[in-house]
């Protein structure tokens, strides 16, 4: 039964209506449906968020920020969805919330940053205004004017944060001009604090492990510390290195709590997921239960997985009249296995490396529980990263964006694949190191 939302602050949103089939499997990629339609559990992640948020509804406007981050492929996008639509839900005309989507190349930018917080509070009030005529409070009025007005100064004066200081914008392009005056990101947020009294934000930081180092710490610097008091949580969602860069701009406290790794999904949480797809298109026959425990087996929980053997089921179904029966699931499972490894090749072809040298440390992690440190790392890539000049944390970047090692979650500077079917592909390949390797 949903709960009422004065009860608990910020629970789940109810799941949303998923499109017809037929424009279900044209999409080629989960983001294209906007909200995940299956998405399911997700709870204690979605617990973080949560308790971070209503500590900001109880007034602690400090230190609320979160990390979520993980492989591709990780459901990091998805959470995010469900995270912004809970605080849309929750907004009302009394105690206006606003979700804030930012660019994390737009973390150079104070002005850049409060002239999206200002448009995504104005876009909230008029849809706080079309649903609830004549009841939006006057902290939301506020922006019809000041905001308005305070988004022309920003635009006039258009100072950009960089590690050196401020560079100021003329006609699209930054440049530092010697007389320029040297106005804090800190003076920015500052300016713009009396038009967020009444009104809290989220803001949301997706591919944040794409922050401009150094040039966004002081922006970052804001939104952590919130030196204008400015009512606000941030959740910054990224691959999984996202904490570190985050260290590198400065935030080195963030709470262990508030740090969130995503990884597979639980069985249950999978089955739900997939049966929810069978539901939904109201697929039914007496082996379905057999369907779901094959195809929850094949994902390995992993929510991209999820999503590829979903789309298998249901082409195999559509294309058979919506017959479910075991003959049929042997078609789905190949068809599922080739959508797996069509993935695995695309994250592969994203890595710098070549394909043999990410084999050689599948074969080594098999022999090593599943996990190599940095060093062994370090001495493993040696010959591969010296015709490159790469260096080992370099490769490492290289390996975590691409999804094929990610961090542990017990032991820093220790890695692993994250998804164990990948670790399968890649000493599968048929390549071999060259002779000197």
């Amino acid at each position: 039964m949903f709960i009422l939302m004065n009860e608990i602050p910020f629970p789940k949103p109810l799941p949303v209506e998923p499109l017809p089939l037929k424009e279900w499997l044209k999409l080629t990629d989960r983001a294209e449906v906007g909200r995940e339609p299956f998405f399911r559990g997700r709870d204690s992640e979605y617990k973080v968020f949560r308790d971070a948020v209503s500590s900001l509804g109880e007034g602690h406007i400090r230190g609320g920020t979160m990390v979520f981050q993980g492989a591709p492929g990780a459901g990091k996008t998805a959470l995010m969805g469900e995270c912004m639509e809970a605080v849309r839900l929750h907004s009302t005309p009394e105690d206006p919330w606003v979700a804030v989507s930012v660019e994390a190349g737009t973390l150079n930018s104070a002005t850049g940053v409060v002239r999206i917080m200002i448009e995504e509070a104005s876009r909230e009030r008029e849809r706080l205004s079309a649903k609830f005529p004549g009841r939006v409070s006057r902290g939301m009025e506020k922006l019809m004017g000041i905001g308005q007005k305070l988004l022309s100064d920003l635009s006039g004066r258009a100072y950009t944060v960089s590690a050196g200081g401020m560079g100021v914008t003329i006609h699209g392009k930054s440049k530092v001009t010697p007389n320029q005056e040297n106005i804090p990101a800190e003076l920015v947020f500052r300016d713009a604090a009396p038009l967020f009294e009444k009104i809290r934000l989220v803001i949301f930081v997706d591919e944040a492990q794409n922050m401009p180092i150094g040039d966004s710490t002081s922006v970052i610097n804001c939104l952590h510390k919130n030196p204008g008091g400015i009512p606000l949580v941030a959740a910054f969602f990224g691959l999984s290195d996202t904490r570190r860069v985050l260290e590198q701009c400065g935030l080195s406290r963030l709470p262990r709590k508030r740090v969130v790794t995503l990884g597979s999904l639980s069985h249950e949480d999978a089955a739900n997921a997939i049966q929810s797809v069978f539901e939904a298109y109201d697929f039914k026959g007496p082996s379905q239960a057999a369907w779901v425990d094959a195809l929850v087996g094949l994902s390995q929980g992993w929510p991209q997985h999820i999503n590829n053997v979903s789309v298998a089921a249901g082409q195999v179904i559509s294309d058979h009249g919506g017959s479910v029966n075991e003959e049929l699931l042997l078609r789905t499972v190949q068809l599922g296995k080739e959508l797996k490894e069509e993935y695995y090749t695309h994250r592969l072809d994203a890595c710098s490396g070549h394909p043999w040298i990410y084999k050689q440390l599948a074969q080594e992690a098999r022999d090593r529980n599943g996990v190599l440190s940095w060093d062994e790392i370090d001495d493993l890539t040696q010959f591969a990263r010296s015709k490159k000049q790469q260096s080992t944390d370099d490769f490492l970047i290289d390996a975590l964006h691409a999804g094929v090692l990610a961090e542990t979650s017990k032991l820093p500077k220790h890695y692993e694949i994250p998804i164990p079917s990948f670790g399968d592909y890649l000493r599968k390949l048929p390549v071999n190191p060259p002779s000197r390797a």
